[in-house]
């Protein structure tokens, strides 16, 4: 892994420990302004940090309501295509609070860097089955 990719890496590695949080400011913090979710049926464009909240804000809820734990990075790849543009893909395992799986989710991400700081501009939400192998 490159240098660039460890950078990459390491923002996932943040990113999974604020979602185990739900800590719903630092999620908010890791998104480039305007991102796009890609997600079944549907395509969002969100041009400020209050949209990227009030998207997440309601998930977060349903997975405290569900006891909701702790999330895993079971699998994460990542490749620098340039100086400042990345892509990764995870999966992403949920279990509850007593340790008991909940759910798994695919997800690819395109990142830039800007003014120092990798941020995520695109996500896109896909089948656990299809984790991009990008090494």
């Amino acid at each position: 892994m490159t240098d660039l990719e460890q950078e990459v890496d390491q923002v996932f590695v943040d990113y999974f420990r604020d979602f185990s949080n739900l800590d719903l400011k630092a999620i908010v913090s890791y998104f480039h302004l305007p991102c796009t979710f890609i997600v079944p049926q549907e395509v969002f464009v969100f041009p400020s940090a209050s949209e990227v909240e009030g998207f997440w804000g309601p998930r977060f809820a349903d997975l405290k309501a569900q006891r909701f734990g702790h999330t895993e990075r079971a699998a994460g790849n990542v490749r620098a295509l340039n100086d400042d543009t990345a892509i990764a893909s995870s999966l992403a395992v949920r279990y509850s609070e007593d340790g008991v799986e909940l759910e798994r989710r695919g997800a690819t991400f395109i990142l830039r860097k800007n003014g120092g700081e990798w941020k995520i501009v695109s996500l896109v939400h896909h089948s656990p089955d299809n984790v991009i192998q990008l090494n």
